[in-house]
C-alpha cells in the first residue's frame, strides 16, 4: 500500500473514459446538428474526462453530473475547469465533492 500511486490509472477510469469517447463520436454530433451546444468551456464531455482522470470514476462522475445540471437555461456559463485536486471529503458525501477549490460560480 505504501508504494501505490495515489492517482493510478484504474480499469474503472478507462471504462468511464471509453463511454464518454463513444458519446463524443456518436451522439454529440447529432446534438450539435440540432443546435444543442454546451454553455461552458471546456465542454461537458471534456470536463467529465478531466474529472474522472483526476478524481476517479465515482467522484468524477458526480462532478460531471453536477456540471451537466449547471448547463441549462438560467444556469452558469463560461470557463469552468474540473477541480484537479482531491479534497478530504469522504466518498459518500457527494454534495461536497466540488468544495471550495473550484472556480467561483457566477
Amino acid at each position: 500500500m505504501c508504494c501505490q500511486k495515489k492517482n493510478a490509472q484504474t480499469p474503472q477510469k478507462w471504462i468511464g473514459i471509453a463511454a464518454i469517447t463513444a458519446y463524443r463520436w456518436t451522439l454529440s454530433p447529432v446534438f450539435y446538428a440540432f443546435g444543442v451546444r454546451c454553455r461552458h468551456e471546456p465542454s461537458c464531455s471534456l470536463y467529465a474526462m478531466d474529472a474522472i482522470m483526476a478524481q476517479g470514476l465515482w467522484r468524477g462522475s458526480w462532478l460531471a453530473l453536477g456540471r451537466i445540471g449547471r448547463c441549462r437555461p438560467g444556469g452558469t456559463h463560461g470557463y469552468d475547469p474540473a477541480p484537479l485536486t482531491r479534497t478530504g471529503v469522504p466518498w459518500w458525501k457527494i454534495w461536497a465533492f466540488r468544495g471550495t477549490d473550484g472556480p467561483a460560480i457566477e
